[in-house]
């Protein structure tokens, strides 16, 4: 069985050592790939290695944010279908509204705890989660 694959650009190292250690905890073969900042995720991307089935996006990052990433992704040949979803620890409306009118799957307010985030991995990796939801369902908070 294929590992499912996960892409995650994280400019923090511990939120992106917590999201392995979450990762982990989900029963399923799973290969992480993480990036720094948002030109390093596209340059991955454009590499040619195999396509994620999931991408997460920090929102705030370095270089390009999470929305930039996003618009170059969806406009990006061959990746117009990958579930994206966008990480804040920020719940404004601008920024939600902004994400799923350019395209994300999901927006997900940074949990406060580890099992939090477990369980946002699990809903996120979960075969029935829809992948275009209305948009009750594409903001998920704490």
């Amino acid at each position: 069985m294929k590992p499912f694959r996960i892409l995650l650009a994280e400019d923090d190292d511990d939120d992106t050592f917590l999201f392995q250690e979450a990762l982990e905890q989900i029963p399923i073969k799973a290969e992480l790939t993480v990036t720094e900042n948002g030109m390093e995720l596209m340059k991955v991307l454009k590499s040619g290695v195999p396509k994620p089935d999931l991408i997460f996006l920090d929102m705030n990052m370095p270089v390009k944010n999470g929305l930039e990433c996003l618009e170059d992704i969806r406009n990006f040949n061959g990746f117009e279908n990958i579930p994206i979803v966008i990480l804040s620890t920020s719940v404004a409306r601008y920024l939600w509204e902004s994400a799923y009118k350019n395209g994300a799957n999901r927006y997900v307010q940074k949990p406060t705890s580890f099992t939090g985030l477990v369980e946002i991995l699990k809903k996120c990796i979960s075969p029935e989660n829809d992948a275009s939801p209305d948009v009750e369902q594409f903001l998920i908070t704490n």
